[in-house]
């Protein structure tokens, strides 16, 4: 595991490195193409008109920020044990009912199959050109999942668990080229790569216990995410994202409810830009 996380985290840095260097080729290409421009006075108006045009599209490089809302479907697989849980407690009040038959057959609301949570994320980009750009973002995740039984006697107990979590992440967008991917009469697509860090505060509270997450210096895992600009107007930008995440966090704590549980799966998410 801890050789896996280096690897990712090697794998990143060497796109970070080769957004710098791609940048500083573009800008050289650029002003060659530049001056052959000058030179050349054969264009026509109508072309230079095109290009201006297309010019206003691009992201103009520099300091940017971002905020972004969506929906994540969390691969927790530690549902089960509170599944269990509920079972054991649900399992008693039945025995107590069936000890004597008096009152009424308790109840139990079974706990959602499916988790489902709605992050928020704020972030710094620097922009190299409209083609690469790198960022530093931070997050917020809550996921609470609560239900309901009832004893012999007609009260209603309530049984919860929450995932929550404070991901730090760093990430990388590659421009992919429209000759590869792109829609009729639309903006461009663009390729997010993120790693991430869980900070303290990522945690797993419930009716029967707690685990606060380590923090782990070399990670939590990775995303992977296309991203689609389908509006955008002088410095501002709207952007659809869809992706995959894959992240995972052990507690070392005495008496945790679990040893590691997972963070990660589908996220969908809208991002503005500024």
């Amino acid at each position: 595991m801890i050789f896996r996380k280096i690897a990712i985290l090697c794998l990143f840095l060497c796109a970070v490195a080769f957004a710098d260097t791609t940048a500083v080729d573009t800008a050289i290409v650029d002003t060659a193409f530049a001056d052959t421009v000058v030179a050349d006075t054969t264009f026509v108006d109508a072309a230079i008109a095109d290009t201006v045009i297309a010019d206003t599209t691009k992201i103009k490089p520099g300091l940017h920020f971002f905020v972004s809302a969506g929906a994540q479907f969390i691969n927790f697989k530690g549902r089960s044990k509170f599944k269990a849980l509920l079972d054991t407690q649900y399992a008693k009040f039945l025995d107590d009912y069936y000890a004597d038959y008096e009152g009424v057959l308790p109840l139990q609301q079974p706990f959602q199959t499916v988790n489902l949570s709605f992050p928020i994320m704020a972030g710094i980009i620097w922009q190299f050109n409209d083609m690469h750009s790198m960022g530093l973002g931070a997050g917020f995740l809550n996921d609470n999942e609560s239900v309901v039984l009832t004893d012999k006697h007609g009260e209603t107990r309530n049984y919860e668990y929450t995932l929550q979590a404070f991901p730090l992440f760093m990430e990388y967008r590659l421009l992919i080229s429209p000759n590869l991917i792109s829609l009729k009469n639309g903006d461009y697509f663009s390729l997010f790569l993120r790693y991430y860090w869980m900070l303290p505060g990522t945690e797993i509270y419930s009716s029967w216990g707690e685990a606060k997450a380590d923090f782990d210096p070399l990670g939590s895992g990775y995303g992977v995410f296309l991203g689609y600009r389908f509006w955008q107007w002088e410095g501002f930008s709207i952007w659809g994202e869809l992706g995959y995440l894959s992240l995972a966090v052990k507690s070392s704590e005495k008496d945790r409810i679990l040893n590691s549980w997972d963070l990660g799966g589908i996220s969908m998410m809208i991002r503005m830009a500024f």
